[in-house]
């Protein structure tokens, strides 16, 4: 060959070689183009939150199986009288989620928290181990104690709400099962000789609160027999 056919046959190879780069590197962007962009996730911060979940040891108070002699299911006390939730639910115990009759087709009046009537003077529990983040006097004249695993308003809050002769204090640390208060006499119009108390999980999420059920999140050690 002469140089000016070589010099044309090492031109050519070089368009060859460019044309097959921008195909392979246009269908490698389609390609590209058609995958699901991947979520970047920070690990840290996802265990940040994690720890501030706690497990439930107690449901507030001490539950046992029931005993047809006494008619004790550990601190709960079943009777032939209509014990009445705030005169509406006719129950001793409102489950979480139970639609108030009154407003049948309103789903925003569910039960955000499960409610129990316990005989006065019943020794109210704490839920979890961990610090208290408050004690607050609610409009019923009695308190709410909040829990958390750090003691601040964390993304999930401990509540156990109506509760009289609190033995807490904000700072404190608690083990799930220590005393910490008596049941309140709160709407006891109705069921005279008993209390009630109430217990809930309120969960933070882009910065909206919401109640969540406390029977999702049972400590492995009790779930089963709570659960039977």
């Amino acid at each position: 060959m002469t140089n000016n056919q070589k010099g044309f046959g090492h031109l050519l190879l070089a368009l060859i070689i460019i044309v097959l780069a921008v195909v392979v590197f246009a269908g490698w962007q389609v390609t590209q183009s058609h995958k699901t962009p991947v979520k970047i996730v920070d690990t840290t911060k996802h265990k940040a939150t994690n720890s501030e979940l706690l497990y439930l040891k107690t449901i507030g108070w001490n539950i046992d199986n029931y005993d047809p002699a006494t008619n004790h299911a550990g601190d709960m006390v079943f009777t032939h009288e209509d014990h009445d939730l705030s005169g509406t639910f006719n129950m001793i115990f409102g489950d979480f989620g139970t639609q108030d009759p009154r407003a049948a087709n309103d789903p925003t009046k569910r039960n955000p928290q499960p409610t129990f009537i316990l005989p006065l003077g019943t020794k109210v529990l704490s839920l979890v181990d961990g610090i208290v983040a408050s004690v607050e006097v609610l409009y019923s004249g009695d308190s709410t104690i909040m829990v958390t695993s750090s003691g601040q308003q964390n993304s999930y809050i401990y509540e156990t709400e109506h509760i009289v002769n609190p033995t807490v204090k904000k700072g404190d640390k608690v083990k799930a099962g220590q005393v910490i208060g008596d049941v309140s006499t709160h709407d006891s119009q109705y069921h005279p000789g008993f209390g009630i108390v109430e217990i809930g999980i309120l969960h933070s999420n882009a910065g909206q609160a919401q109640h969540i059920c406390p029977f999702h999140y049972l400590d492995p050690s009790v779930k089963v027999d709570i659960q039977a």
